[in-house]
């Protein structure tokens, strides 16, 4: 009974986790229009490492890092946070909102392919099935999104840097594992952005300095502190536990649910129209989640 409890928090907190990473794009948008792209995904950092730093302490958590385990800290921090948060935005912003989503959808493809190389997991055809409903549940919602699949304003930078982030997060995702079977979440969370916001802090200095942070104002501080706090740290602490728990393959694919608590966000709160292909591309995704994590009989 207790396993079968702890298993389904650990489901309950990664819906959580995916439900803040749904609604960080609303956030970001606000604040990125009174701050540079750098300047706040180095602020974003600097609060995440607060917040991590807090619960480490609070926590008690601390364990003495052996030699061997520094690298794979420096590692897993320049491919999960630094390099993915300089490639992703200018992906993104180089490429159609379409496209954009579908590369995103290839992280549990990527996390997959590492882990057959790696032969550091098991991978069922279950659990290829899966992953392929919850990437062609994201093709439904494209479709049914005013607009469609298009390549308009698509540029190959654009492609290639959402390709590396991807892969990134993927190598993140995997290498994490064993990391967090030795350390507590909150010490891994709390090395991992210290890592990655060293190098931010040094290319993003003459952003930060030129910014007029009096004329910003609070909505954009917000937005920034939010995913600061549940974007980045709460999320991947809960993501880390996804990891921990169920194994970097089947966590992953509930990287493809943030769209679908997108939409709702934005059909609730900015009026947006919700479709009928939308809501079946959903239903699509959340079946192959559920079939990736799906108990043997």
């Amino acid at each position: 009974m207790t396993n079968l409890s702890n298993n389904i928090k650990t489901h309950l907190l990664l819906v959580l986790a995916t439900i803040f990473w749904g609604v960080t794009p609303a956030f970001m948008k606000v604040s990125l229009l009174e701050m540079n792209a750098f300047t706040f995904s180095t602020l974003r950092l600097f609060t995440a490492l607060i917040v991590s730093g807090l619960l480490l302490v609070f926590s008690r958590s601390w364990k003495k890092v052996e030699k061997k385990d520094w690298l794979l800290f420096v590692v897993i921090g320049l491919f999960g946070f630094f390099i993915f948060q300089i490639s992703f935005p200018v992906g993104v912003k180089y490429t159609s909102a379409s496209i954009s989503s579908l590369i995103m959808a290839t992280l549990p493809v990527n996390v997959v392919l590492i882990n057959l190389l790696l032969r550091s997991e098991k991978i069922s055809l279950r659990t290829i099935t899966g992953i392929i409903l919850s990437i062609a549940g994201i093709t439904v919602i494209i479709l049914g999104t005013k607009g469609g699949i298009s390549l308009e304003g698509t540029y190959t930078i654009g492609v290639i840097l959402l390709i590396i982030s991807e892969v990134g997060f993927a190598v993140y995702t995997v290498k994490s594992k064993s990391l967090i079977s030795k350390y507590s979440l909150y010490q891994v969370m709390f090395l991992v952005i210290l890592f990655s916001f060293v190098p931010f802090v040094f290319i993003s200095a003459k952003n930060i300095i030129s910014t007029p942070f009096y004329s910003v104002s609070g909505i954009a501080w917000t937005g920034l502190i939010f995913t600061g706090i549940f974007g980045t740290c709460i999320a991947n602490i809960l993501w880390y536990g996804g990891i921990r728990h169920l194994g970097s393959t089947k966590t992953s694919i509930y990287a493809n649910l943030p769209p679908v608590f997108g939409i709702i966000v934005s059909f609730i709160f900015l009026n947006e129209t919700l479709t009928l292909l939308q809501i079946a591309g959903g239903f699509v995704i959340m079946a192959g989640v559920i079939l990736v994590n799906r108990k043997n009989s």
